[in-house]
């Protein structure tokens, strides 16, 4: 169970990464156009943080989950324009976190298990995307496979990378102070 303070600096930076949605989510569109359909997934990395960051910094059951819903709440609040679909993308992200840290290495955030972690939450938004949107499989074969993998790779790439420079930082400032990451 998480503590008093663990509860408190994930939803500190939970609301952080919902703001950084909101700004990701007025800017998806240009953003889009910019890069085309493959190489917008590369933000997708961006994206499992909610999810990713609070497991890395906690490593105990239920962090990914509450990290995923408070950042989906603050994105909600802020005015995505994506809606309730947010909420089902970070409990979707959470639980491909969490089945990760409970049987790959029972909590203790190995680079195995972030990027099997990784690879699951990324599996499981795909699988949402196809039941209500069609995609990537409406784009044609050539394109869905481009961007199935190039989600995947930023899933485990810039996802990893961020979670591992954000903790770093957060623990220099001394915030993360007992915290399992700091161990």
């Amino acid at each position: 169970m998480m503590t008093t303070k663990e509860i408190v600096i994930v939803a500190m930076v939970a609301a952080v990464i919902g703001v950084i949605y909101t700004l990701l989510d007025f800017a998806y569109m240009p953003l889009s156009a910019l890069l085309g359909t493959v190489f917008m997934e590369i933000t997708f990395g961006v994206y499992l943080l909610s999810a990713a960051l609070p497991m890395y910094i906690v490593r105990k059951p239920g962090a990914a989950i509450f990290g995923g819903l408070v950042t989906a709440g603050v994105n909600l609040l802020l005015g995505s324009p994506y809606g309730l679909q947010l909420v089902l993308a970070g409990v979707l992200q959470a639980v491909g976190m969490e089945l990760a840290y409970a049987l790959i290495d029972k909590y203790e955030g190995s680079l195995r298990c972030m990027i099997v972690g990784s690879i699951l939450s990324a599996i499981l938004i795909l699988c949402r995307d196809m039941y209500f949107w069609g995609t990537p499989i409406s784009y044609g074969t050539t394109v869905a496979i481009g961007v199935v993998i190039v989600r995947l790779l930023s899933a485990t790439v810039i996802g990893i990378i961020l979670v591992k420079v954000i903790t770093a930082a957060l623990l220099k400032t001394g915030v993360l102070k007992g915290f399992a990451c700091a161990k």
